[in-house]
């Protein structure tokens, strides 16, 4: 009767029936055998698997017809030089030899053999997210299936200790080898994560933190009807509801006037654009194609085209050559199938989603060869204000512009008037029309722009939502796809022909002086009218985000009605519940808050605005700033706390891995920008304290120092990294171009204003000095090294390392005399230095006396301590 019992007893050796499988009486006829299983894995307990055969009728779910479950290919397998070889192979044996004339069959033939080549030699995967166990599960499996053989074998014999030894050894070889696997998984992940951060990839950055968080299940998400009066919650309404949202934004009519175009001036045509791309163009396009990115409708994923082999590049280059010549493109090229992406506010609103085109690999690379002839065009275009999706430019160099000329302002006691445009689905609403003649006019050839047309020309879309549900096709007319890689220069083109269009029309800005041949702490530099240039700040674009700044409340009216006039001329739209204005006062003449008006409605006035990820305030101060930041890192922490840090199969130097990878870029995103005071940097040492101190396990009642806990987690303090920071970002800013703003805001004054006699508030330069005064850094030359990257970089590292060690030497030696003075209490033998002459105590700091003395003045005559060599004075 061994099948009827579960469990053995410990000491009596005798056998029990403790476990048992429920169901309701009137299933009890379901139920065929239900039987202990005594040659199975143990599971990690000493009872047995309980196994019930059931004959339970299952009505299987209906499913929409049409609706297929999207299947991603095993990129992962190609990791392994063999299955590289095994898919090369595969593909040369069914890429085809010959091909129709026409290009749609042209590119069906050739989709086909290649999805047949990859079905066959590397498979499709069966989770959507990366985990650990995912990665290494053929080498788990092994180890578990070792451990099953050495229990059943046991099984057979219990008796036998020699085979129960060997069943321990597996077990445990199982349990060492899963740790060990776990922690060189999260190790690679935080230093991937580090170098994205380090480089400031932004976009890979947050995909691999994506990655790391691991998946989310909102379950249904429901959606409000077009009206607002109903919420939808079944799957087929929220996806008619998709369908019903994207159908309109994406196909809403927009005039732009001949008379609006014709202001932009014609400039050569340069012919070169037009000519056939080489085998060399669509080589370095598959190249620069990124990894692990979601596939389009065919479901071939780019690294197929980057390990396919050279024959799979030259059937692709035969392709791209015909759609050239022929002026026909497949369809698969340019329809697109759009996923809901959440930013921020209300979820059962479609306006608060964007969308984003999963698009075919092999269309992408066509559009990188078109992106790749039109960079030179574009940074010829685009104005010197623009550092959306431009090479060496990046989000912190717009929050550094506004923050410098904040602090100019300030300083210089001028008021500072921001208005942060917000445009309504600006790249849903690009008018084609007339981004086809703005490409004309910059110099594209018709060939050129034409093949930019067919890629977006009768194209069609499906939304995919979160829900799995996916809508009807229905045509697109307007916008630029986003996911494509051409889209943001072309919608940088487009937007760049505003200032065409507002040219001699605005006010003046905010006019600023720079010099970049001189020191930049030798504020006498300026004084020579002849070596300084003048230029004026009037707008900060990063994309479709625009900063418009003025000196007067009558000046940024009239640029707002001049900007929003242009905008509506090529068919843009202005979102005025999300527009603001940010008033900052001139320090010594304080005045009203503006009434600034767009369209009627008059725009909201804010103390601090959230720009490209960053909080600006009216007092000129990251306390903000600060709050978020560690609001932000916070919550990052938690989201990993039960994932890595209180995973005990982890090992510390993994968890402080990851802790540096995922949470300290969150905590200082853009500290490069910061003025920081004390007060800041005491917050965030706290926050970085606490982290480490719940990673390495440790209580306050352990009573650890500050430096042992960093010790300890091999790391240095908040204070050192944003030396290392700001410091590496200065030496980039001197090393830029002197036409680029962030450049001349740091080295520049205002035109007009006048400083406060004496001293000044914390300037970011104030905190250059002070800086490169900790590192050793000479102040005078230190711009001649910063030229030279990597001299700079490693003078930086090097310099940054010795503050560090000379910061926690000096905490130790003020810790051993405080613990000196506790330890011996005969004031006697202390030195007098800081020693009361009326009493004879002893404070513990020379400002400590000075408070200490006052209270001896109601009765003394004695004031503030002399700096005299007497044995009683302090010194």
């Amino acid at each position: 009767m061994g099948y009827m019992c579960v469990c053995m007893h410990p000491r009596s050796k005798h056998w029990h029936l403790l476990d048992y499988v429920i169901t309701r009486a009137r299933d009890r006829r379901d139920v065929l055998l239900t039987r202990a299983m005594t040659g199975t894995d143990d599971c990690w307990t000493d009872h047995r698997l309980i196994r019930s055969t059931m004959a339970i009728k299952i009505v299987p779910k209906r499913r929409l017809q049409g609706r297929k479950t999207r299947r991603k290919m095993n990129t992962q397998a190609l990791q392994e030089p063999s299955k590289r070889a095994l898919l090369q192979t595969t593909l040369k044996d069914h890429l085809p030899t010959e091909h129709p004339e026409n290009v749609e069959e042209h590119w069906n033939k050739l989709k086909t053999s290649i999805i047949t080549a990859c079905e066959e030699s590397i498979g499709y995967l069966t989770k959507k997210h990366q985990d650990w166990f995912d990665d290494n599960d053929k080498e788990i499996q092994q180890l578990i299936d070792n451990k099953r053989k050495a229990f059943q074998t046991w099984q057979r014999d219990t008796n036998c200790a020699a085979k129960k030894k060997i069943y321990a050894s597996a077990k445990a070889e199982v349990q060492r080898r899963t740790r060990e696997l776990k922690n060189i998984w999260w190790t690679k992940k935080a230093e991937e994560i580090q170098h994205l951060a380090d480089t400031h990839d932004a976009q890979g950055f947050f995909k691999a933190t994506k990655i790391i968080y691991g998946p989310r299940n909102h379950g249904i998400q429901p959606l409000r009807s077009s009206d607002g009066t109903k919420t939808l919650k079944d799957k087929t309404s929220i996806a008619l509801r998709w369908k019903e949202h994207y159908q309109n934004l994406l196909n809403r009519s927009s005039n732009v006037a001949e008379e609006t175009l014709s202001q932009i001036p014609q400039q050569q045509t340069r012919d070169e654009l037009a000519a056939l791309p080489s085998l060399e163009e669509v080589s370095n396009a598959i190249s620069q194609q990124k990894n692990n990115k979601a596939s389009g409708p065919d479901g071939i994923p780019a690294e197929i085209f980057k390990e396919g082999g050279p024959e799979l590049m030259q059937q692709l280059h035969q392709l791209i050559e015909k759609v050239w010549m022929t002026e026909k493109i497949p369809a698969d090229f340019k329809d697109a199938t759009i996923i809901t992406l959440f930013k921020k506010g209300d979820r059962t609103d479609c306006g608060n989603y964007c969308g984003i085109s999963l698009l075919t690999s092999a269309g992408k690379i066509l559009a990188r060869i078109l992106a790749n002839r039109l960079l030179p065009v574009s940074e010829d275009t685009l104005p010197e204000s623009q550092n959306g999706f431009r090479p060496s430019r990046g989000t912190v160099d717009m929050i550094f512009t506004a923050r410098q000329l904040q602090e100019k302002c300030r300083e210089q006691n001028q008021p500072l008037y921001m208005a942060f445009i917000d445009l309504a689905k600006a790249f849903d609403t690009v008018n084609r029309s007339a981004l086809w003649t703005i490409l004309q006019k910059i110099g594209c050839p018709d060939k050129f722009v034409n093949i930019l047309r067919l890629l977006h020309d009768d194209m069609m879309a499906t939304v995919l939502d979160s829900n799995g549900s996916q809508s009807d096709p229905f045509k697109v007319e307007s916008g630029v796809k986003q996911g494509c890689v051409i889209a943001p220069t072309l919608f940088s083109i487009f937007i760049a022909m505003i200032l065409h269009l507002v040219d001699g029309k605005l006010p003046t800005g905010v006019e600023i002086i720079y010099r970049t041949d001189g020191k930049l702490f030798n504020l006498s530099r300026l004084r020579a009218k002849t070596k300084v240039t003048t230029t004026s700040v009037i707008e900060l674009q990063y994309a479709d985000d625009n900063v418009v700044c003025a000196r007067s409340e009558e000046d940024l009216q009239a640029t707002l009605n001049t900007f929003a006039e242009a905008y509506e001329k090529l068919g843009l739209s202005l979102n005025i519940e999300k527009t603001k204005v940010l008033f900052q006062q001139a320090p010594a003449n304080p005045s009203a808050k503006p009434g600034i008006r767009l369209n009627g409605a008059t725009l909201e006035n804010v103390d601090h605005f959230r720009y490209l990820g960053s909080h600006l305030s009216t007092k000129v101060n990251i306390d903000t700033e600060i709050q978020h930041r560690l609001s932000s890192a916070s919550a990052a922490f938690f989201r990993m706390k039960q994932r890595v840090f209180d995973d005990r199969d982890i090992r510390r130097e993994t968890k402080v891995l990851v802790y540096k990878a995922i949470v300290l870029p969150t905590l200082l995103y853009a500290c490069e920008t910061w003025t920081v005071y004390r007060r800041h940097t005491k917050l965030l040492e706290r926050f970085h304290q606490r982290c480490l101190r719940k990673i390495l396990q440790i209580s306050w009642e352990d009573r650890r120092t500050n430096v042992s806990v960093l010790e300890e987690a091999k790391t240095t303090s908040i204070e050192a990294m944003l030396l290392r920071h700001q410091l590496r970002w200065t030496g980039h800013v001197v090393r830029m171009p002197d036409h680029r703003l962030p450049k001349q805001l740091l080295y520049s004054e205002l035109k007009n204003g006048k400083r406060n006699v004496g001293g000044q508030e914390k300037r970011f330069k104030d905190g250059l000095k002070a800086n490169l005064k900790n590192c050793g850094i000479d102040t005078e030359n230190w711009e001649a090294l910063a030229l030279e990257r990597s001299n700079w970089r490693s003078a930086v590292t090097s310099s940054a390392a010795e503050f560090e060690e000379a910061r926690t030497e000096g905490l130790r030696e003020k810790r051993a005399k405080r613990k000196e003075r506790q330890a011996n209490p005969d004031r006697d033998r202390l030195p007098p230095g800081n020693r009361c002459p009326h009493c004879g105590r002893i404070c513990g700091s020379r400002i400590g006396l000075f408070s200490h003395l006052r209270t001896h003045a109601q009765d003394t005559k004695v004031g503030r301590p002399s700096s005299s060599n007497d044995e009683g004075s302090p010194k």
